[in-house]
């Protein structure tokens, strides 16, 4: 979901009375539709059948956020949000709101079995979840907000100014990007036997992603490589059905295979 002009601008505004504590009451945010987020929090059997996607279809990241600010010591289960709901602009958005330290709601995901009493979040950890959620493809990314040790603030920093301004995947999206397409790779990495890793090569254009199997006494037995552009799509690139005799580090995951080393 992309933001028009008037809503872009509108939630520019936002994030700059956010940064300099201008905020007035004027940008609660609230509407008068029946997807509000009073409904999401006050009729959790209701949203546990049928799904919240109600008051994400029909509210941003922004909105959200702001409905967390003013509801600070009520904990929101979240079940499902619509696909790339939070996008590329809200995530410039929410980049310059990670210091903030007003009181927000935490935010836990239906699996989560810790339900936060008497425990308030912070404004900026609330965007480092989204963010959190913007990387991973998921929100929740994880069981609770007051929990999520996936990214640190030096960390999303980082990953922002070389990869999540310009749009491109990380090493560590284009992962996620083959797993969301191929479930049965979730379980890699992994050291049970026969022991999973995954090789990750970066070009120009994009990275190379091997999915290998290792043996006993011989070190590969197996792999699946895909390439994923600058553009996040993914593609098969090959397969090794046959054993490789080399370590995992020399192996190529361009190439896919043993040829040439």
């Amino acid at each position: 979901m992309f933001f028009s002009g008037s809503q872009a601008s509108s939630s520019s505004t936002f994030v700059k009375e956010f940064v300099n504590g201008t905020l007035s009451e004027d940008a609660k945010g609230q509407t008068n539709d029946t997807c509000t987020f009073e409904h999401l929090i006050r009729n959790k059997e209701e949203h546990l059948n049928t799904g919240d996607s109600c008051y994400f279809k029909n509210h941003s990241p922004m909105d959200f956020l702001n409905d967390l600010r003013i509801h600070p010591k009520q904990a929101v289960m979240v079940l499902d949000v619509p696909d790339s709901w939070i996008s590329l602009e809200d995530a410039n958005l929410l980049i310059q709101i990670i210091d903030s330290d007003e009181p927000a709601a935490p935010v836990i995901s239906l699996l989560s079995s810790f339900w936060p009493v008497n425990q308030t979040s912070t404004v900026g950890n609330e965007a480092l979840f989204l963010l959190n959620g913007y990387r991973t493809g998921l929100y929740p990314p994880s069981l609770c907000s007051l929990n999520d040790n996936g990214y640190n603030k030096t960390e999303m920093r980082s990953w922002w100014n070389t990869y999540g301004m310009a749009g491109l995947p990380d090493e560590q999206d284009a992962i996620r990007i083959v797993k969301r397409l191929n479930p049965e790779l979730n379980d890699y990495p992994s050291d049970q036997f026969p022991e999973k890793t995954i090789r990750v090569e970066k070009d120009p254009g994009g990275w190379y992603v091997s999915f290998i199997q290792e043996g006993s006494g011989v070190p590969i037995i197996s792999a699946q490589c895909y390439y994923v552009g600058i553009d996040g799509v993914a593609r098969p690139t090959g397969s090794l059905n046959e054993t490789c005799m080399v370590q995992t580090k020399d192996f190529s995951a361009q190439m896919c295979g043993c040829s040439g080393l």
